[in-house]
């Protein structure tokens, strides 16, 4: 741990000295003559102080484009959440994990720390953990599709805003959004030269820096801005077996970007970033038998104090490299080409029983994807009556995914080890277009299509090995290999006879389709209609147990049908959002969790229906609230033959109609308030925030009857107690932020409350039901700290 503070010192040192170097620069100007300043000081000292941070009273308007157009995010048919970087740091959020704190209806949830989380919108998401997951919701950075779930772990500093688009959005954006999109936008080099540092420090251990600068290299020719965040946390609970806190992170994350402008009208972008993410999860246990024990004996005693003895360390490297580069033409029309190779490898160790006991039920898994895309962009020009967006994508996905588990051998489990690597090439080609007609002043029609053809194919092996206690994570002394592609070997581990595998090659074809009318009803009032269709694509089991989970399953479909009314009013003061929405869901991919491995299966059917209800409004030019209310039914409507861990219903299938999503609640809601108190030198702003979350479960089948469970299942104690583990109850969290602005609003001084009522949360849960348990992994409790920001 030498290493964390030195790159604390030495990058903190670096930003900050070169921030002081290029604002002496900046600042090295003529002095004004004697006179000139005498004539002017009278005019300043007759300012009040505060007069130059008056607010105009109006709510701050954030031009949205994931729809690969400019456009207000309170003009756009679709139900949308815009914010700005300034409010994401406000209300602390610093990863995918907090992002869901300040978004009505998003969820994020993880296995693994921030190092690989996974989005969920109106209740739609994935289960599935694995290097080959595929996510319903899209996220993109920079215009760039992260097509991989581990690079989706995005740090959040200095980044300009954030979109949240619900709903399939898949014409524009790509696939696999069936769920929506999260599309983040970091600051780009401009002429004026500006920059900050902030550095940060709290209980718990935590520490961090970040800093930016950026400017003119070449004025109007070459801008370049350069960015870093690092930041250490020991975390909140503490390992009774290895003696040291856990919970906690490091991650380092740092990007470039130089701004070319050759000639007039072209743009050339290159951007790069590399980052690093190092997690140490903890993992909470809930025994099964009697006093709370599991099958070894061991029962936890302390929700604080957990004893895993296995590694629970989470680490995600993520690299990057892109070109956007644009062209626009002299009468308006402009081409767009956007080129990115994205590189991540993450790795997971799990002590799966979270106990001390000697049988020690470990696994690793993890892997490496490397993706290359490209998208060519033609847009017209935006004042006409008709415009058009189109273009061609084409990106290729090459993922390794592994996993090792020493105990969970499919022929001697408890003793020997089972092992798989495989190999997903992914080939992905789409045209895609897109139309906006004025049909009268007030009354406009979008309508957009794309044609996606992807081809998956894959190869690789699973085998059981003999485990070497000194060294159980070598995999090399094989007992058996039950799959090779290669030699076509697909054989029962536990007979040695052989069984039939899957396509090892597979092309799906699909289209997805949106439109949406939008009326003016009067000036920064709208209401629309919208309709998308949106799919997932087919994919692979790679996470496998036995022979049988190494399967294809299909794509899947989601039919959005929505609307929604916008209000800007009261001279800019207020701003109302309502929308409501149908989901029709067909072959849904649902990922259940096994005793040792996952099960991707299609659904038959599900449906959603909801509303999100959200607000902004300035009744002063100091004070600001914003709230939002998201509502959701979402559940299976057939799906009678679900898989669930043995144990749970003796091997047989589940009944899950009627059953809701896994992590859909009800309802969630937002709120924040703050009110900026001016005073001579400077102000004081006071925030809070909080979020309300009702109930939901983490697993598919958690909630469901079951009709033949095991004799230590079987109680109506047991039963309750397994429905409690394996969801989060309603849950109220809030922050409080007081934070001190110089005159010049170029230094602030900030202290923070997190989780100010300390609510113990969760984000997922699994069942070790072989040896009587449940794992969990607590969420984050109460913490303080404060920040320190100087701007150029």
């Amino acid at each position: 741990m030498v290493f964390a503070p030195i790159t604390h010192r030495v990058t903190f040192a670096l930003v900050l000295s070169t921030s002081t170097v290029y604002a002496a620069s900046a600042t090295e100007q003529p002095q004004p003559k004697p006179q000139q300043h005498a004539r002017t000081t009278p005019q300043r000292a007759a300012t009040p102080p505060a007069a130059p941070r008056q607010a105009s009273g109006k709510l701050e308007e954030i031009t949205v484009r994931s729809n690969k157009r400019a456009q207000a995010a309170n003009n756009t048919p679709a139900s949308i959440v815009a914010l700005s970087g300034k409010t994401l740091q406000t209300t602390g959020v610093r990863d995918a994990l907090t992002l869901a704190r300040d978004v009505p209806g998003l969820m994020a949830e993880t296995t693994s720390g921030s190092a690989n989380p996974r989005y969920r919108l109106r209740g739609i998401g994935t289960n599935d953990f694995s290097a080959n997951m595929t996510t319903a919701v899209g996220v993109s950075e920079d215009d760039v599709f992260l097509d991989s779930g581990a690079s989706q772990g995005v740090p959040i500093y200095d980044l300009d805003h954030v979109e949240v688009f619900r709903g399939p959005q898949g014409t524009l954006q790509g696939k696999n959004t069936t769920a929506g999109m999260v599309s983040y936008y970091t600051k780009k080099p401009t002429n004026k030269l500006d920059g900050y540092v902030r550095g940060t420090a709290g209980n718990y251990g935590l520490w961090g820096e970040e800093g930016a600068l950026g400017g003119p290299l070449i004025k109007d020719k070459l801008m370049a801005r350069f960015a870093i965040v690092n930041r250490d946390y020991d975390g909140q609970y503490y390992n009774g077996t290895h003696k040291n806190p856990t919970g906690g992170y490091q991650y380092y994350d740092m990007r470039g970007q130089i701004l070319a402008k050759p000639v007039e009208n072209l743009s050339i972008l290159v951007k790069a970033h590399l980052g690093r993410n190092k997690t140490m999860v903890p993992i909470d246990h809930v025994g099964l038998l009697d006093g709370g024990t599991d099958a070894q004996g061991y029962a936890q005693t302390s929700v604080r104090n957990i004893q895993n003895n296995g590694r629970t360390d989470a680490t995600t490297r993520r690299s990057g490299l892109s070109v956007n580069a644009k062209y626009d033409f002299a009468n308006g029309w402009s081409l767009a080409d956007i080129f990115a190779l994205e590189w991540n490898h993450f790795n997971v160790f799990s002590d799966d029983d979270a106990s001390p006991a000697p049988i020690d039920y470990q696994e690793n898994i993890g892997g490496v994807a490397r993706v290359l895309s490209n998208e060519f962009r033609v847009v017209s020009p935006q004042n006409k009556k008709i415009r058009y967006v189109g273009g061609v994508y084409y990106m290729r996905n090459l993922t390794q995914s592994y996993s090792q588990q020493p105990l969970y051998s499919p022929t001697d489990f408890g003793v020997g080890g089972n092992a798989s690597s495989f190999n997903i090439n992914t080939q992905d080609a789409a045209v895609f277009s897109a139309l906006s007609f004025d049909l009268a002043p007030r009354l406009t029609l979008d309508i957009g299509g794309r044609f996606t053809s992807e081809t998956r194919s894959a190869n690789g092996e699973a085998w059981a090995y003999n485990t070497d206690p000194s060294n159980p994570y070598y995999t090399g002394d094989r007992a058996v290999t039950y799959i090779n592609t290669n030699t076509n070997t697909f054989i029962d581990p536990t007979t040695g006879q052989a069984m039939s595998g899957p396509p090892l090659h597979k092309t799906f074809n699909k289209d997805s389709e949106d439109a949406s009318l939008k009326y003016r009803f009067a000036p920064g009032v709208i209401g629309y209609l919208r309709y998308a269709r949106g799919f997932r694509t087919g994919n692979y089991n790679t996470y496998v147990a036995t022979t049988s989970d190494f399967s294809l399953y299909n794509p899947e479909e989601l039919t959005d049908y929505e609307g929604g009314v916008k209000a800007r009013i009261w001279g800019g003061k207020a701003q109302l959002n309502l929308s409501g929405f149908h989901y029709d869901y067909n072959n849904m991919q649902v990922t259940i969790l096994q005793n040792t491995g996952t099960h991707t299966t299609n659904a038959a059917q599900a449906v959603s229906n909801g509303f999100e209800f959200e607000g902004q409004i300035r009744p002063l030019p100091n004070l600001f609230g914003s709230f939002g209310v998201s509502y959701q039914d979402a559940h299976y409507t057939n799906f009678k033959n679900a898989s669930a861990p043995t144990p749970f219903n003796g091997g047989n299938p589940v009944n899950l109609s009627g059953q809701p999503l896994e992590r859909a609640p009800r309802v969630t809601a937002n709120f924040l308030l703050s009110y900026k108190i001016p005073v001579s030198f400077g102000d004081f702003t006071v925030q809070t925030d909080w979020r309300y979350t009702s109930r939901y479960r983490f697993q598919a089948w958690s909630d469901a009857h079951a009709t033949t469970p095991a004799a230590f299942l079987a109680s109506p104690q047991m039963q309750a107690l397994v429905r409690q583990s394996f969801s989060q109850n309603p849950v109220i969290t809030g922050n409080v932020r007081v934070a001190w602005h110089s005159v010049d609003e170029k230094m602030e001084v900030a202290f923070w409350l997190h989780n100010v009522t300390n609510q113990m949360t969760y984000t997922n849960a699994f069942g070790e039901f072989f040896n009587r348990n449940i794992s969990r992994y607590p969420g984050d409790l109460r913490a303080f700290g404060f920040e320190v920001m100087r701007s150029l």
